[in-house]
C-alpha cells in the first residue's frame, strides 16, 4: 500500500460516522470532520437547550425514549426525535417584546385574543385580571435565554424545566407580511421548523457524542483512557452505570420546578389551545458524530455528571452547564483536529495533544506568560485553519462556510466565555476569569472531595489542556515549539494568581507552607 493510500484509509477510519448508517456526504470539509454540524453563531444557551431538547424528547412517536440516550431506532432507520414546539406560550410570554417589524397583523390578533382567553380563566373584576396577566407574563420573561433582535417565535426559554424546552421555529417575515388577510390556523404555512440557523445542531451533535460512548464497549478507545495512569481518578465510573446515574439526574433537574413553574406552563397552553400549531413534520432528523470522538465523549460525561449531583440550585447549575458545552465544543475541535493533523508534538499527560497555557487576566504587557499564553492560541487557531484547509485539498467545497463551521467557532465562544481575552484587538491570549475556576472546581472534583493542589493542575491538564503552572506548564511550552531553560520557567510557573482565584472563591484550604488543598464544597 502507497503512503497516500495509507493515509487516506487512516483518514476514513477517522472520520467514520455514528450512527452507522448516516449520510455524511458534504462539500463542507469542516462538516466531514467533525460532524453535523457545529456553527458559528449558535449562541452558547442554546448549545444547552438543544442538548436537553434532544435528551428529554421521544425518540419514537410513540412518546418512546424521553430522558434517554438512546436513538431507538432501527439500523436502517434515520434517527429522530419529536420536540415540542411551544407556540402557544411563546406567543404570551415574548410578543409584546419581539422585534417590532416582524410583527404580523395575524400575530396581534391571536396576542389580544390569548391574553382574553387568560383572563377569562382567572377570577376578580379586570384590573385584577390584567395585574395577574402582567406577573405571569413577566415571570416568564424572567426565563428567556435568548432574545436578541429576533422575532418572538425564535426566541429561546433558558432550559430550565422539560415544559421549558422547544424546537426551533423560524417565521418567514419577508414572505408573510403581504398576507394581510392571513388566519391564524394558516400561518403555519409560514414557520420553517428545520432551518438549524439558531439551534444550529450543536447541542444534537454534543447528545450524539454522549450516545455514541454509551453504545460502545469499555475495551475501545475511552479505555486506554483509564487506564493511563493520568486519569486514575475516573477509574471509578462504569460506562453503564454512569448512563444510568447522568440520565437520572438530568430527568431530576428538569423536574426540579415542576410544582412552579411547570404548573403555569400547562396551564397557560391549555388555555391556550386554540393557538397551538401542529406543524408538519414534528420530527426532526439527527445528524451524526465522529465515532472516534468517544475519548472526549467520556470526558464530558464525567464532568457532566459531577455538575448534576452539585448541591446547587437549578439555575446555577445550568450556568455551569451552559459554560461546559461550550468549552467542551471547543475541547472536541481540538481533539478531533489534533488526530487528522499529526505535524505537532504530542504531549505528556494528556490525550488530546494539544495545550491552552493560560494567564492571569491582569498580566501586564511583556510578562513571560501572557506571552505564552498568546502564542499558545495562535498555535491553536492555526491547527484549526490548517486541518481545515487539509481536508479540501481539491478545493470543491467552500473555504468560507467550512471557516463557519469550524476555524471561526474557536474564537467565537472563546471569547463569548471569557477564556480568550481581549474581544478585540491585538493580544488575544488564554485566561481564567473567577467564573471559569468556579466552572473547573464543579466540573473536575466531585461534591465533598478535597484533592491537592498539584492533583488539581493535573485534572486541569487532563481533561482540557489547560497549563496552569508546574510540570503541565513545561510539557504545554514544548508544544509550542519552546525549549525549557530554568531561568524562564522559573518565571512561567507562577501560579500565585491561580491560588489567589480559588482562595477567593473558597476552593483552597491550606494546611502549611507545603500543602494546599482544592476543595468542592458541593
Amino acid at each position: 500500500m502507497t503512503k497516500d493510500a495509507q493515509e487516506n484509509e487512516n483518514l476514513a477510519a477517522l472520520l467514520k460516522a455514528f450512527p452507522p448508517n448516516s449520510d455524511t456526504k458534504s462539500d463542507n470539509p469542516a462538516i466531514r470532520i467533525y460532524g453535523k454540524r457545529f456553527y458559528k453563531d449558535q449562541t452558547p444557551i442554546e448549545y444547552l437547550a438543544e442538548f436537553l431538547l434532544v435528551f428529554a424528547s421521544p425518540k419514537r412517536k410513540n412518546g418512546e425514549g424521553r430522558f434517554q440516550f438512546s436513538l431507538c431506532c432501527d439500523a436502517n432507520e434515520t434517527p429522530r426525535y419529536w420536540p415540542e414546539n411551544r407556540v402557544a406560550l411563546k406567543l404570551f410570554s415574548f410578543f409584546p417584546s419581539s422585534k417590532l417589524e416582524t410583527r404580523h397583523t395575524v400575530h396581534r390578533e391571536a396576542y389580544l385574543d390569548a391574553i382574553e382567553a387568560i383572563k377569562d380563566r382567572i377570577c376578580g373584576n379586570n384590573e385584577d385580571k390584567e395585574e395577574a396577566v402582567r406577573l405571569i407574563q413577566s415571570l416568564f420573561s424572567g426565563f428567556v435565554g435568548v432574545a436578541k433582535n429576533r422575532t418572538w417565535v425564535t426566541y429561546t426559554f433558558l432550559p430550565a424545566s422539560t415544559n421549558l424546552l422547544g424546537r426551533e421555529l423560524v417565521w418567514s417575515h419577508s414572505k408573510a407580511k403581504n398576507d394581510i388577510d392571513l388566519k391564524w390556523k394558516d400561518s403555519k404555512k409560514y414557520l420553517d421548523n428545520d432551518r438549524h440557523i439558531f439551534m444550529a445542531r450543536g447541542g444534537e451533535l454534543l447528545y450524539l457524542q454522549l450516545v455514541n460512548l454509551f453504545n460502545q464497549n469499555e475495551t475501545l478507545e475511552f479505555g486506554k483512557l483509564i487506564n493511563n495512569k493520568d486519569y486514575l481518578h475516573l477509574q471509578h465510573h462504569n460506562i453503564s452505570d454512569l448512563r444510568t446515574q447522568l440520565e437520572g439526574c438530568l430527568q431530576e433537574m428538569l423536574s426540579s420546578l415542576s410544582g412552579q413553574i411547570d404548573y403555569l406552563v400547562r396551564w397557560i397552553e391549555n388555555s391556550l389551545e386554540n393557538y397551538k400549531l401542529n406543524i408538519n413534520p414534528k420530527h426532526a432528523n439527527l445528524g451524526w458524530v465522529p465515532s472516534s470522538s468517544s475519548a472526549e465523549a467520556f470526558l464530558f460525561a464525567t464532568e457532566f455528571h459531577n455538575i448534576c449531583n452539585a448541591k446547587l440550585g437549578t439555575l446555577d447549575k445550568l450556568d455551569l452547564m451552559q459554560l461546559l458545552c461550550c468549552i467542551h465544543v471547543l475541547r472536541s475541535l481540538c481533539f478531533q483536529a489534533r488526530r487528522i493533523d499529526v505535524s505537532e508534538k504530542t504531549t505528556e499527560r494528556f490525550i488530546g495533544n494539544y495545550v491552552w497555557i493560560v494567564t492571569d487576566p491582569d498580566a501586564k504587557p511583556g510578562a513571560p506568560i501572557r506571552q505564552m499564553a498568546q502564542n499558545s492560541f495562535e498555535r491553536v487557531e492555526s491547527l484549526l485553519y490548517r486541518v481545515l484547509k487539509s481536508i479540501n485539498k481539491n478545493g470543491t467545497g467552500s473555504s468560507v462556510e467550512a471557516d463557519k463551521h469550524g476555524f471561526q467557532i474557536f474564537r467565537k465562544i472563546s471569547k463569548e466565555i471569557g477564556l480568550v481575552i481581549p474581544q478585540k484587538g491585538s493580544g488575544q491570549r488564554f485566561t481564567l476569569d473567577q467564573q471559569l475556576i468556579r466552572f473547573l472546581i464543579a466540573a473536575l472534583v466531585r461534591p465533598g472531595e478535597r484533592i491537592r493542589l498539584n492533583h488539581f493542575y493535573q485534572r486541569v491538564f487532563a481533561h482540557y489542556g489547560i497549563a496552569l503552572g508546574g510540570e503541565q506548564l513545561a510539557v504545554a511550552l514544548r508544544w509550542c515549539g519552546n525549549e525549557v531553560d530554568v531561568e524562564t520557567y522559573s518565571i512561567t510557573a507562577d501560579t500565585a494568581w491561580v491560588e489567589e482565584a480559588l482562595q477567593q472563591g473558597g476552593f483552597l484550604v491550606e494546611l502549611s507552607d507545603a500543602v494546599s488543598m482544592v476543595k468542592n464544597p458541593g
